[in-house]
């Protein structure tokens, strides 16, 4: 968390909830309001600023800003207008002189705030903020609710930073990224919502009816994308193939006989098995897929699919929606130029710690932004070619819910085009992703739940109804397996956590690894007690 080390007398606007303020960020510097010109119409308060500050209020210079605020019935909607020559990056509206409390209407329930502040940030796919709502509770149990209006994707911060003389005073920040694919001297910011309320769950309510109208969500129960097997799946098992390092944890006929042995203690058709690392070692060839040798190649791959689909159970490849080995013949051509940028126009850094170097300086890997084409072809023909020669029944999409201000291209526009090539080839494959956030809902109907730092945050929190309204989801790749811990090709090494509730949002999910039934027994059966219970309730 960084702020700046001087005191900014910006001009404040009055309202019910508190005095706001506004700035104005370009690539080059931030800028507060200069005199504002305030009018008011009823419920109306317009504040007009022909120039801006800066150097801390110390400087004038060129651009303007029209602040309008609607304070009515205790809610307060507030929107702006800035301008700028050199090009508006964000605006942040601050409601200034809050009582300091904690966050909460996360996934991860209640976050505290540090006297350093904390920020929170959507979209994000994994924790944070799956939608552009926050509460900021107060000392009375009332919280301050922020929302964004918004209907596209665009990225957002809610911040809230302890005053440092009064750290049980804050101010409340909510800033919105200009389109980074529309560069331009102006930025119209879409309506922020504040409210005042006991009861957080009316105002979810009225967000998830905005959400499901503006990114046009479907109905679970509607969806044809859905196929009807998906619909009697109570469990995924996770069946962990080739680490990065090489070492394997089961080869395909290992995973066929973890299936066999499953489908003794449950109906086998209610079983989605899902194959992290069958294509090698783990992540080291994304953007070319295919079967593995050490593995037990291709004749072991189709005994693997043959098998389970005779038992009854279902077959989930995993593939990188975005990623992909520098040091792949073509890469190039089919994924260089679309290698993902930040608005700045630089590369982000994408590795992880994948063999226990201490660093993140794999130069083998970049990230590819899905929207450009070339990449997107030549994933989604690897996928269909191989569901048509093997038949295996879906395909997961690893870190789908990527979201980077690009300025070549929108990555959720990407994700959606990626989806449509691969069921214009492959119709009848289920396609499910990693993570979630609400804009890609109606992308991709199943979908891994998120984590922060291992600890699995579910989608279906803090309004189930607008997660299971039209998704459903399963447990991280990082989920331990039940009897060591192990997150198997997952970098995370081992995880505690190894069981997820039952709701009808979340599928029962297992971590297998070699020795996992052996050694785990007991905590195996619970989980596929889980998914019985699962079946029993939600299935019909």
């Amino acid at each position: 968390m960084h702020d700046l080390s001087f005191r900014w007398p910006h001009p404040r606007i009055a309202t019910s909830l508190g005095p706001i303020s506004v700035r104005v960020h370009t690539g080059e510097n931030v800028y507060g309001l200069d005199a504002l010109q305030i009018t008011r119409d009823g419920t109306v308060t317009t504040a007009v600023s022909e120039g801006l500050t800066w150097a801390g209020g110390q400087e004038r210079g060129p651009g303007s800003a029209v602040v309008e605020v609607d304070d009515a019935d205790g809610v307060v909607r507030v929107t702006v207008r800035a301008t700028h020559r050199d090009g508006v990056r964000c605006v942040a509206v601050v409601l200034h002189d809050q009582p300091t409390g904690d966050v909460t209407a996360l996934r991860e329930g209640d976050l505290p705030v540090p006297v350093t502040g904390r920020v929170v940030q959507y979209p994000n796919g994994w924790f944070d903020l799956a939608t552009p709502l926050l509460g900021l509770k107060r000392p009375d149990g009332s919280v301050t609710v922020a929302r964004s209006l918004d209907a596209q994707v665009r990225a957002k911060r809610f911040v809230v930073i302890p005053h440092f003389e009064s750290p049980s005073e804050c101010d409340f920040e909510l800033i919105v990224d200009a389109d980074a694919t529309q560069p331009s001297a102006s930025l119209a910011v879409p309506v922020w919502e504040l409210r005042r309320t006991s009861d957080v769950s009316l105002v979810l309510r009225e967000h998830t009816a905005h959400v499901r109208d503006a990114y046009q969500l479907p109905a679970w129960a509607e969806r044809d994308d859905v196929p009807d097997w998906l619909r009697r799946t109570s469990l995924v098992v996770s069946l962990n193939g080739m680490h990065f390092t090489g070492r394997v944890f089961l080869d395909y006929d290992g995973m066929l006989a973890t299936l066999q042995r499953l489908g003794e203690q449950i109906d086998p058709q209610r079983i989605l098995a899902y194959l992290p690392g069958w294509e090698g070692r783990y992540y080291r060839w994304y953007g070319r897929f295919d079967v593995d040798e050490r593995l037990g190649g291709a004749a072991g791959f189709r005994r693997l699919i043959d098998g389970a689909h005779a038992l009854g159970a279902r077959i989930m490849p995993m593939f990188g929606a975005n990623v992909a080995a520098r040091d792949l013949p073509g890469f190039e051509t089919w994924a260089a130029p679309g290698q993902l940028l930040n608005p700045s126009g630089h590369m982000p850094i994408g590795s992880v710690d994948w063999d226990a170097s201490r660093h993140f300086d794999h130069s083998w890997g970049a990230l590819i932004n899905p929207s450009y084409e070339p990449w997107r072809r030549h994933l989604a023909e690897q996928i269909v070619r191989l569901h048509h020669e093997y038949g295996f029944d879906a395909a997961f999409l690893d870190i789908s819910a990527m979201y980077n201000n690009d300025p070549r291209g929108s990555t959720t526009a990407g994700l959606q085009a990626l989806v449509d090539l691969l069921r214009a080839g492959s119709p009848d494959l289920l396609i499910a992703g990693e993570a979630w956030f609400d804009a890609i809902g109606g992308h991709i109907p199943l979908v891994q739940a998120g984590h922060r730092d291992t600890v699995p945050t579910l989608h279906d929190e803090p309004d189930a109804a607008l997660f299971t309204g039209t998704n459903r989801s399963f447990g991280h790749v990082c989920l331990g397996d039940p009897a060591y811990g192990s997150t198997g090709v997952h970098e995370a090494g081992y995880n505690a956590h190894w069981r997820l509730p039952v709701r009808e949002g979340v599928l029962p999910t297992l971590t297998v690894v070699d020795g996992t039934l052996d050694d785990a027994p007991d905590r195996v059966a619970l989980i596929l007690q889980d998914a019985r219970e699962y079946a029993a309730k939600y299935l019909a």
